[in-house]
Order: C-alpha cells, then sequence, then structure tokens
C-alpha cells in the first residue's frame, strides 16, 4: 500500500510526471515504428458435386441437379482430408513459405477466423490464410495456395479413379485482397509506453527511497587491549636488594633462611 502511494505522489509532482511521460511517449513512438508492417489476405473455398450428381448410370439420362443442394456429411469429410494434407511442410516450402520466414499460412475449416466459425462446422469449407510483410508476398503465397489445393483434389479423385463428370469442385466463397494490419506495430506501441511508465517510475521511486532512508556508516569496532596486554607491555622495575648500592631497603627475607645469630661477647662479657 505504501508503494502506491509513493507512486500516486510522484506522479502528481510535475518535475517527475512531465519527464517521465515524455519517456513513455518516446519509446511508445519507437516501438510503433520499429515493428514491420504486415499484410494479411484470405480466401473462403467450398467443396460442391457436379450438377450431375456424383454417381454415373449408363442406362438413363443425367439428371440435372443444383450443387448447391447437394452438401452432405461426404463433403466435409473430403474437406477435412484435404486440410490435414496442406498442412505439412512440404506443401507449405512448396508455396514460398519458410520456416522462421517472414510469412505465415493458415489452412483450416474456418475456426482460426471468428465470421466463419459459426458456419465453418456447419458445411465443407477450406479457409486459407496468409499474413506476410509484404503485400505482392501475401497474394502470390495465398493463389499458389489456392492452386495446390485444387490441384490436391483433383489428384486424389483420379487415384480413387473417379469418373471426372463427378469431381468435386473447390470454388471460391469469399477472397479478400491484402490490407495492412496495424496490430503488431499497437503491440509496439503498447509496450513502449508500459515500458516507459515502469522504467520512469522505477527510477524515481528508487532515488526518493534513497533519500528517506540515506545510508548511515558503519562503526568500525576498535580493539580494547584487555589488562594482562597491559602488564606484558609495561616494563617491570626491580627493586635493588640491601647492601648492593644503599639505596634502598632490599626484599624481606625469610627469618627460617638466616639461621642461628652467635652471640658476640665484649671484654669477656
Amino acid at each position: 500500500m505504501e508503494f502506491w502511494k509513493t507512486i500516486l505522489g510522484l506522479a502528481r509532482q510535475k518535475l517527475i510526471a512531465v519527464p517521465v511521460a515524455v519517456l513513455a511517449v518516446a519509446l511508445a513512438f519507437t516501438g510503433y515504428l520499429l515493428m514491420p508492417e504486415r499484410y494479411v489476405t484470405s480466401a473462403s473455398m467450398v467443396l460442391v458435386t457436379p450438377s450431375g450428381g456424383g454417381s454415373i448410370d449408363g442406362t438413363k439420362p443425367v439428371a440435372q441437379t443444383n450443387p448447391l443442394l447437394q452438401f452432405t456429411d461426404d463433403l466435409r469429410t473430403t474437406a477435412s482430408i484435404l486440410i490435414l494434407a496442406l498442412n505439412t511442410s512440404d506443401v507449405f516450402a512448396s508455396v514460398g513459405v519458410t520456416e522462421d520466414g517472414p510469412t505465415d499460412l493458415t489452412i483450416d475449416d474456418g475456426r482460426s477466423n471468428p465470421t466463419l466459425l459459426g458456419v465453418g462446422t456447419t458445411g465443407p469449407f477450406i479457409y486459407v490464410q496468409v499474413e506476410s510483410d509484404s503485400p505482392g508476398t501475401a497474394a502470390k503465397v495465398l493463389s499458389a495456395t489456392q492452386e495446390r489445393l485444387r490441384q490436391e483434389l483433383e489428384d486424389r479423385q483420379n487415384e480413387l479413379k473417379a469418373h471426372p463428370i463427378t469431381f468435386v469442385q473447390a470454388e471460391d466463397v469469399v477472397r479478400l485482397g491484402p490490407e495492412a494490419d496495424g496490430s503488431a506495430k499497437l503491440q509496439g506501441a503498447v509496450g513502449g509506453l508500459l515500458l516507459g511508465l515502469v522504467a520512469g517510475f522505477g527510477v524515481a521511486y528508487a532515488v526518493v527511497r534513497r533519500r528517506l532512508f540515506p545510508r548511515t556508516p558503519v562503526p568500525v569496532p576498535v580493539p580494547v587491549p584487555d589488562a594482562e596486554d597491559e602488564d606484558e607491555d609495561e616494563p617491570v622495575t626491580q627493586a635493588p636488594e640491601a647492601g648492593g648500592n644503599g639505596s634502598g631497603p632490599g626484599p624481606a627475607k625469610d627469618l627460617d633462611e638466616t639461621g642461628p645469630i652467635d652471640a658476640v661477647r665484649l671484654n669477656g662479657r
């Protein structure tokens, strides 16, 4: 709680808030310029059966049927097969999409597109989206992917020895040209703005905390000599013994060490 109070207090001070705001705006503008421009193009395709139906009876004339009335689960299964077949690294490389390259390719049933999420589960849809740093590259990859999808569909029907009259076709429903996508630049700008605010107020907070709680010098302990050390350092003066130079009395000797004292008589007494 104290931290946020301090931050709010710093934000109210013009000397701090103005430089931090300038720094944040500058980093946001830099992030916007550094992020590359991205372009997105897409195509929504649907599988349809031929007007004559999916089977041939030589004994009967070919009946003319509206292809838009022949959507079945079989076509959804075919669409799923094509989606699985195209989501491989070899196919991506053949249409100009390399790993870790500037171009991204998405092939699914429409679940990646919010506008097709609801209808993607009700029909045999195939959704192709290309995102690249160049509008020309995005359009080129989209065209190559659609061509590869139709070729894959035809090759599989030929392998199954289906009659050409019964071939399933992939038709475009909606195709959008390359459009600039500003989400990447917006993310760079928001990231730069947040970085400037965090860095600016972080430095200001550190300076304020250092002023409020300055460092105090740590006292260095001084060793105190012991009494025994003092006695050892002082020179020991020994008093001279009595009779040496007559300067003072010598140390008293124990009476037991003197021995018997002989009596000296004067004049024979």
